[in-house]
């Protein structure tokens, strides 16, 4: 399913208003969890309706990365009072979540021309509204889900935002499924995470044009239910050293550091390619980095 399936009905309707909501996430200080429910101060931002569309947007401030990311977006459900009176809370249930196959990360949006606001090219300093709620066009809301679509292949976004909430309550376990469309939007919402946690960089060779990266699975998907969304089981790889280290021509020490099987000496092109990154450490992020017990059973298992 792709958005403008999901939000038919929604883009049709003339009054229908767009916009982007801040969110840190599954949050208990502030109410929010991504894709069930949004809390906001109606004498701050009051013009959001039950039935209006949002893309959401994590801040700097709360991002993996230090900067901030457009990941998904949703239909605002039943708006509720919450809290004091006075402090005229709100809240509403996010229907309809539809989480971005991939993020888009500043640098993907450098050349891209808001309707809704000017923006100071080579600048996002101030661009956003500092209540974390922008009223966008109907353009920027269609033409930024279109910028996160990488590829047209069929898309589960229920499955997909499973996923994410599996994640952010540390629930790693997935059960095998029947649907490979199923299958291939929860490996999707892990692989965002995994490129977020290592700042969108292969944690080798330090190439960060995303459309070259993966989220790789240290125990494969197949072999291991329990582990299949956690962070910690994942490294940001470019596609080289991606398929190298899934195919057991490198692997880690529980210190991190990178070693070649002796099987790449066989072709010295490889070898001249890997020989500079023999003993380097994986530059790893400080959250979830790899877990001792899964770089064990990758040497142990797949390593040459």
């Amino acid at each position: 399913m792709n958005y403008q399936e999901l939000f038919n009905t929604q883009l049709q309707n003339v009054d229908t208003r767009y916009f982007i909501l801040d969110t840190k996430g599954s949050d208990s200080n502030h109410g929010d969890a991504d894709f069930l429910q949004y809390r906001w101060q109606t004498n701050k931002f009051g013009k959001v309706r039950a039935g209006d569309l949002f893309l959401y947007r994590r801040p700097g401030k709360a991002s993996e990365t230090g900067k901030f990311y457009f990941f998904g977006a949703g239909e605002i459900g039943p708006i509720n009072s919450f809290g004091e009176i006075e402090e005229k809370r709100v809240e509403a249930k996010i229907l309809s979540p539809y989480p971005f196959k991939s993020h888009l990360h500043p640098c993907d949006l450098e050349d891209y021309q808001w309707d809704f606001k000017d923006r100071t090219p080579d600048s996002w300093e101030y661009f956003f509204n500092q209540y974390g709620m922008n009223q966008i066009t109907k353009n920027d809301f269609c033409q930024i889900i279109a910028l996160s679509e990488i590829n047209q292949d069929e898309y589960d976004p229920i499955a997909a935002t499973e996923a994410l909430q599996l994640i952010q309550t540390g629930s790693y376990t997935v059960e095998d499924q029947v649907s490979v469309v199923k299958v291939r939007a929860q490996q999707a919402s892990f692989s965002n995470q995994v490129k977020n946690n290592y700042e969108n960089q292969c944690g080798i060779c330090g190439i960060n044009t995303r459309a070259l990266l993966v989220g790789s699975h240290i125990i494969p998907w197949s072999k291991d239910k329990t582990c299949r969304l956690d962070p910690a089981n994942g490294i940001s790889l470019c596609v080289l050293h991606d398929k190298l280290f899934d195919t057991g021509f490198i692997t880690f020490t529980d210190k991190l550091a990178l070693v070649l099987s002796d099987q790449v000496k066989h072709d010295s092109t490889l070898s001249a390619l890997l020989a500079p990154f023999d003993g380097k450490k994986l530059k790893v992020s400080r959250k979830n980095a790899p877990k001792k017990e899964y770089l064990d059973y990758h040497r142990k298992n797949i390593f040459k």
